[in-house]
């Protein structure tokens, strides 16, 4: 059975009682895990990884926020907490299960073979005054369940299982805040959503931390590419200023005002109801002005769009409709400009809490 189906045997849970749980009512305890590698950091999150030895039983540290283990090795992990032994559930190869804060948790290994797992601490789980992230129209449950498998979700985090055969392709989808955890090694082109790409090397188990990607991903190889994508539901953090073109002059300066100008005449013009009734939202529209000031709709496109349906096309229609725009100053001495404009409903145009750099 593949690791990709293997995640919806996880979803029902199996639970069961073993023979090794008596031991702890006569006072034996199993060893604390050690040997824990921080494969990364931040204000957000800490991921540590552990080694278990076959047949062996670890005792997790303590932790005082909730988090996320993952099976990054083995096929037969039990686990189980202090506050509830007689419920143990078997984990396997890339599934995942949620460890509360302040409790003490076990992991048995029952393979013949060493195993490694990852314990992901939410670091800011209980912080006050943090922004749920929005839907978005580019939500990997509703726009490409093809690849991607929604594993686990709670207030804290959604966990997606991604599965992706030779040289397919995802389509393109938003993620914020979110760690990537690659089961194997793999180049994987990203796509991003002006056309440019680059490519990424993927190792197995080398968790990576990105920051609000709307992004399509093609995987380069001849064998299937698949990976956990863990994303945090708060803090809610988004870019809070426009996007100036690069080398901007007091005179492109004053230019972009005028366009931005235009560009709220219109947003303001058509706020659906939703807007006006309180729902949150950020879309971020890009695009190249010409010399002339004239616009193609191929050179708009959608740069971050945490919005649903009717909030994203109020943002693209307000750009579509306040162009053509002025023409370009004569000094700028390039032939187009590019502007971004980044649209927040009912969402403070200050960083958030928990989003400080």
């Amino acid at each position: 059975m593949s690791s990709f189906s293997m995640l919806s045997v996880c979803a029902s849970g199996v639970l069961s009682v073993f023979l090794s749980l008596p031991a702890f009512s006569q006072g034996v305890r199993a060893p604390e895990a050690t040997g824990g590698e921080v494969l990364l950091e931040n204000k957000n999150v800490r991921a540590v990884r552990f080694a278990i030895l076959p047949s062996s039983i670890v005792t997790l540290p303590v932790l005082k926020n909730d988090s996320l283990l993952v099976i990054l090795d083995g096929e037969a992990q039990d686990v189980w907490s202090s506050a509830n032994r007689a419920q143990t559930s078997r984990l396997g190869f890339g599934e995942v299960s949620w460890l509360r804060r302040d409790e003490e948790n076990f992991v048995h290994n029952t393979d013949l073979q060493p195993s490694r797992i990852l314990v992901i601490e939410f670091k800011d789980s209980y912080a006050m005054d943090q922004i749920q992230v929005p839907g978005s129209l580019r939500d990997p449950v509703n726009f490409d369940t093809r690849h991607f498998r929604l594993v686990l979700e709670n207030q804290h985090a959604r966990v997606f299982w991604m599965h992706l055969e030779p040289r397919e392709t995802t389509e393109e989808v938003q993620f914020p805040l979110h760690l990537e955890i690659p089961f194997g090694s793999a180049q994987v082109s990203v796509f991003e959503p002006d056309g440019k790409f680059e490519i990424e090397h993927k190792e197995a188990g080398v968790v990576a931390w990105h920051r609000n990607r709307l992004v399509s991903l093609s995987n380069q190889e001849t064998r299937p590419f698949e990976e956990l994508v863990v994303e945090l539901r708060h803090p809610f953090c988004y870019k809070t200023s426009p996007d100036m073109p690069s080398g901007s002059t007091p005179v492109i300066v004053d230019y972009a005002q005028r366009v931005y100008g235009k560009v709220r005449k219109q947003w303001f013009k058509r706020l659906p109801m939703s807007a006006r009734e309180g729902e949150e939202a950020v879309v971020t529209v890009r695009i190249k002005i010409q010399a002339d000031g004239k616009t193609d709709e191929d050179d708009m496109f959608l740069a971050q769009v945490f919005a649903g349906n009717k909030l994203t096309e109020n943002a693209l229609r307000a750009v579509r409709e306040a162009a053509p725009f002025p023409a370009i100053p004569p000094d700028w001495g390039k032939p187009q400009v590019d502007f971004g404009f980044t649209f927040l409903y009912n969402l403070r145009p200050e960083p958030q809490p928990g989003c400080e750099k």
